[in-house]
Parts: structure tokens; sequence; C-alpha cells
């Protein structure tokens, strides 16, 4: 009789492979370390190979675990297609989608995308959460969420990532700083003062980077975790902040902002979808994502050239300056 491997002991042999940890894997199966270790060593029997490296930094797969990690993700994944196939019962899409978005997507997008939606499937039913990137990451790898939102992708070996839209990254100030509305290279930027988002706010580590190499001059810094609270704060003040241009399509138009696309080619604003490697996408969260990339497509065309956003096209860098 050839020996068993159960669900459970591929679920928690993937979350070893993934997160190098015996720790950081029990934590993400909510279950002990020693019973995590326990279910390895009874795979690692049943396999006839040693399949992690143990040291006091962590684990590392060996040749057969990076072989067999392989063919553990297949498997998860076939099951959960079947799942999906035959939870088929008609035309009509079906389902439950737990969906995590980032601020900037919950307010420039799901305005003019969620009714629209939920009227035409009223089969699906929708879980929307709203934090940042890193944390919605997080979420995922603890199967707390079917997809998310993000706009930095997390390198994860877990998470499978895929582009959804693309769009610049926003410079926001008010009238105050004097800036004037148009297309920017951070070079051209006089020194400002920013309002950052936090460390789980995907752009944090790119506006960091940018900071580092003085290509964005900054004299003070304050942080915040909202980003409603961050586009009121510098639209009264001589502040400003950088975000995604998906967090601003409703403010195309307020006379009291002023908005540069940055045109820089490492500052991207664009949006990723993301979820786990292990769990295929149901045809109700397919269904929802192929939904929300037409939209946001759509929604960020309006800061192309021709788009019919009232945003000024490039000026010259003596320009840029405060007037």
């Amino acid at each position: 009789m050839i020996p068993s491997i159960s669900f459970r002991q591929l679920q928690y042999f993937i979350a070893v492979c993934e997160e190098g940890s015996i720790s950081k894997a029990a934590n993400r199966e909510h279950c002990t370390q020693p019973a995590l270790s326990t279910q390895i060593r009874n795979l690692e029997e049943v396999i006839g190979s040693t399949l992690f490296d143990r040291s006091v930094v962590g684990v590392l797969p060996t040749a057969a675990g990076k072989r067999f990690y392989r063919h553990a993700v297949a498997i998860m994944r076939s099951l959960r297609n079947a799942e999906h196939e035959m939870a088929k019962g008609n035309d009509q899409i079906v389902g439950k989608v737990r969906a995590g978005l980032i601020p900037s997507v919950i307010r420039g997008i799901l305005p003019s995308f969620l009714p629209q939606f939920v009227e035409r499937h009223p089969a699906i039913d929708l879980c929307i959460t709203e934090s940042f990137s890193g944390t919605l990451a997080n979420w995922l790898l603890a199967r707390e969420l079917d997809l998310a939102v993000v706009v930095e992708p997390p390198a994860h070996d877990g998470l499978e990532i895929e582009p959804l839209a693309e769009g610049p990254a926003i410079l926001i100030t008010g009238k105050a700083t004097g800036l004037r509305p148009g297309p920017a290279r951070l070079a051209d930027l006089p020194p400002l003062k920013m309002v950052l988002p936090g460390q789980r706010h995907g752009l944090r580590a790119i506006i960091e980077r940018s900071i580092w190499a003085r290509s964005l001059k900054v004299t003070r810094i304050v942080e915040m975790d909202s980003v409603p609270g961050m586009i009121a704060f510098v639209r009264a003040s001589d502040w400003a902040t950088i975000l995604p241009s998906a967090a601003v399509m409703r403010d195309l138009n307020d006379p009291e902002l002023v908005l540069n696309p940055i045109t820089d080619p490492q500052f991207e604003g664009n949006l990723y979808i993301a979820h786990l490697t292990q769990f295929p996408l149901s045809p109700a969260a397919q269904h929802f994502v192929e939904a929300l990339r037409s939209e946001a497509e759509r929604v960020l065309s309006l800061l192309k050239p021709g788009g019919g956003a009232s945003v000024a096209p490039p000026l010259p860098p003596s320009n840029m300056s405060r007037t």
C-alpha cells in the first residue's frame, strides 16, 4: 500500500517553503510549532527524502524539497480548480469573493464600479476590506482574502501577481505651494514638505528610495495612514504628498489642488492583482477582477493625453518651481 499524504501536510509544507521559518509558517497556518514540525517529519518519512535544511536562522528547502514544492502547489491548484468546476450549476455566476483593496482604489475607482457590479451580479457575495498593500499581502497569506489590489507588488513565493491597470504616481499639492500643474520629473521639483503614507503603503518604499537618491528633495516629513486625510491636509496647506493616480480620480477638477503626474520611470502608480499561488481564483473572483480591470483602465485613461482630465501639459523645469 502506498502511504498517504494528507491535505494538511501539503498545506504545512507549502507554508514552510514560502515563509522560510517554522514559527512563521505555524503562525500563518494557525497551529502550534510542534504540531507543524511533526507533520513535516511525517511527510519526509512518506516521501523518503529530507525536504528541508534546518539551521538556527531558519529552514530552506533541499533540492528534493524544491521539486516537491512544485508538485504540492500543482496538487493544491488542481483540487481548488476541481472544487470550482463542481460548484458550477448554471450560467449564473455564483460565489463569495473576499477582496482587499488599497484606499486609493476604494476612493477613486470603487464609487463608479461597485453599484453596477452588484446590480448585474446578485448571486456574487462581496466582502471588501480596505488596507494598505503590506497588510493586504499578509491577509492573503493567512487565507483571509481571496485577492488583493496593491501598488508595489510584494515579493513572496506564495503570491501570484498580475497587472490590473497602469497609471502614474501623482504629486498632490495645494495652491499654497505655488506649483503649477502638469507632468513633472522629481529632479525639477523644489524642496518640499511631504506627508507620506505609512510603511504598509506600497508607494512608501519607492518614495524613500527617491529621497535617499536625492532625486526627491524633502525638508520635512509627516506620516499619515489616511488617503482622504492626506489629500485634505495638502489642500489646506503648503505640504505635498504622492499617491497612486487612482486616489485623485475624483479630484481632477478640484480648483484647490495641483496635480503633477510623475514621469520618472521608477515612480509608477500601477495597480496589480495578487492572490495565492496555490489557490486559483474562483469564477466569481475572476469575474470581479475582469470587471474591476475594465473600470480601472477606463478611469485611469482620463489622465492620458486627450483623456478628458484637466491636467496641464508638461512644463519646462524652470516653470515647475514656485511662481
